[in-house]
């Protein structure tokens, strides 16, 4: 157990396991199960399960304060922009101020899995403009180099081997796009059709085309290594495809003795084909709408939204939705009423609660973006 806790006489919260389990032994028919979580979730809709995600807008102690003060369940740390010296640095710091305020949280470290992403960029972002050439350099992830205004790494060395003329390559969650023009193995040579700024290690998209990244990468290991002595009370596991990948991160935990939940985030297209053995298998299910919006048909989006939501359920999972939950909060005070609109329906059909992840980690108030989930929730009879 933690210092912070210990000292504070704050147990640690129960994570994801208690809903299914009762879900499961008071119906063991999977027709019932259906049944009794839909009950269940219906007795917390008026209390959803908040995690936000830590950023540089929130690392401020007093914006972290405001944050627990405002009412999260959990705080993610997203491996991807972390190294592994400095995850504890990162743990230490949510912890101390969880104990000064005396609000329990829970911990939870997202494992990157097979997430494509640039390298870094100089000053941390850079401009594209329509039809400008830009390069791809494919690399592994240790030999990632400095990017400039006409190319940028990515963690993925057979990219130049997967892509043909025409393919459509998506930069940062689709906003950016690119056309491919050559692909030789050191080199993937594009041209821009919609242009923009391009944060450094965005993620990157290829539709149509099949990414044969392991489950855990290397760096995913080192991760793992990192995080066994400061004892996570949860980990995500990014970009899950089947069941067995969650079966390797519980082997891969299990050998640091880690014995915890895992929410299996759904954000590629074959997940949804092996949607129910996932929710059979992890702790928790997390529908990530942006990178899932990038693979899928937009207009395809709300019924996937339901099909997750059915097969958490007939399961006996929790599920959390993530994904631009209130991204206008990134940049205003108050939401859309579409995005209010999207929660409502989202705690109506079952989810557990939500995930922000720009809202908090680079927005104008995190805090508010927690307390207006909050009182959204609350006006739903």
């Amino acid at each position: 157990m933690p210092s912070g806790y210990a000292t504070t006489g704050i147990s640690r919260p129960a994570a994801f396991t208690v809903m299914p389990i009762i879900a499961r032994r008071l119906c063991p028919q999977p027709t019932r199960v259906y049944t009794t979580c839909n009950a269940l979730y219906k007795g917390h809709i008026m209390n959803p399960e908040i995690h936000f995600t830590l950023g540089p807008a929130s690392w401020p102690s007093h914006v972290l304060q405001a944050i627990l003060e405002a009412g999260v369940a959990a705080c993610r740390i997203n491996l991807s922009h972390t190294r592994p010296g400095q995850i504890a640095a990162w743990f230490s710091h949510v912890r101390a101020i969880a104990t000064r305020v005396g609000r329990p949280l829970r911990i939870g470290a997202d494992v990157r899995g097979r997430k494509l992403r640039i390298g870094p960029l100089p000053g941390g972002q850079i401009e594209l403009a329509p039809g400008q050439p830009f390069r791809l350099i494919p690399v592994d992830t240790s030999d990632e180099v400095m990017g400039d205004a006409y190319r940028v790494s990515v963690n993925y060395p057979e990219l130049g081997r997967i892509v043909l003329q025409g393919d459509a390559i998506l930069l940062d969650d689709g906003a950016l796009r690119l056309r491919v023009e050559s692909a030789r193995d050191e080199e993937v040579q594009c041209t821009v059709e919609i242009g923009g700024v391009l944060p450094e290690r965005s993620g990157v998209n290829v539709p149509g085309r099949h990414i044969t990244l392991p489950a855990l990468t290397m760096k995913d290991r080192r991760d793992l290594d990192a995080l066994a002595p400061l004892r996570p009370d949860f980990v995500y596991l990014s970009y899950v495809e089947t069941a067995d990948d969650i079966t390797l991160l519980r082997r891969e935990l299990a050998r640091r003795g880690l014995h915890i939940p895992i929410v299996a985030k759904i954000e590629r297209a074959v997940a949804l084909e092996h949607i129910e053995e996932i929710a059979r298998s992890a702790d928790a299910l997390c529908l990530a709408r942006g990178d899932l919006g990038v693979e899928v048909p937009l207009p395809r989006l709300p019924y996937v939204q339901r099909q997750v939501i059915a097969a958490a359920r007939r399961m006996g999972t929790p599920a959390l939705l993530a994904g631009e939950v209130m991204f206008s909060l990134v940049s205003r005070q108050t939401p859309y009423r579409a995005e209010v609109t999207d929660v409502v329906v989202a705690l109506e059909q079952g989810y557990r609660g939500f995930v922000l992840s720009d809202e908090t980690a680079v927005g104008c108030d995190p805090a508010g973006a927690v307390r207006w989930l909050h009182r959204i929730a609350a006006a739903v009879t």
